[in-house]
């Protein structure tokens, strides 16, 4: 009983000092980072998105540095520049895993020909409380729930066109655990995206898996 009663005082208090700290990433505004809007359309909750079946012609890629497109408070930021460093390189490092498993495309440095560009840029990182990632109870809530936003095209690395672009935006799991860092649920929401990433050049290959 007193087990118990420990128990809910916990939550209690986590949801007294924890709510309104943090919440669901919302669609966010159009930050003029792509260089084309026009063509994407609205595919489902968290995409917005539209890819040129000319994809297809690409088989090696470069990865830009990730730009950061939102301000932080400067009196009080959420965020290191380390923390945000880290996360940009974090998405580098899973987007290049996940084209070049199995061997199936080549990160590269040099444009040319059949080489396209990725361009990405953070238009908001929402800080997970990892405090509240120890209970099930206060997890399953959404209490403390971080995530990501962002703006992403592919470009041809010699014209510049724009052959695919997205905003993506969205918050991490109520069931995973994203650890005790400010930007664990961020990562979570890099790992599904980068993994779509590649089924989506896979399936404009014509690869099915």
């Amino acid at each position: 009983m007193m087990k118990s009663y420990h128990t809910l005082t916990v939550i209690l208090f986590a949801l007294f000092v924890f709510t309104g700290c943090a919440g669901p990433v919302s669609k966010p505004e159009q930050a003029d980072f792509l260089s084309d809007y026009s063509r994407m359309e609205l595919r489902e909750d968290g995409r917005i998105n539209y890819a040129d079946e000319s994809v297809a012609n690409y088989d090696s890629f470069i990865i830009d540095p990730i730009v950061i497109l939102f301000e932080q408070d400067p009196t009080n930021p959420t965020f290191t520049e380390e923390e945000l460093g880290s996360l940009k390189q974090y998405m580098i490092d899973r987007l290049t895993e996940e084209l070049t498993v199995d061997d199936g495309y080549s990160v590269v440095t040099d444009p040319g020909p059949g080489i396209a560009r990725y361009r990405f840029g953070f238009t908001e990182v929402n800080e997970t409380i990892g405090a509240l990632n120890i209970s099930i109870y206060t997890k399953v809530s959404g209490l403390g729930l971080g995530g990501l936003s962002l703006e992403g095209e592919m470009v041809d690395s010699v014209t510049g066109e724009q052959i695919a672009a997205m905003v993506r935006w969205g918050s991490g799991s109520r069931i995973a655990r994203a650890g005790f860092t400010k930007t664990g649920d961020a990562k979570l929401m890099i790992n599904r995206w980068s993994n779509e990433f590649r089924e989506t050049i896979d399936s404009l290959h014509g690869i099915e898996k």
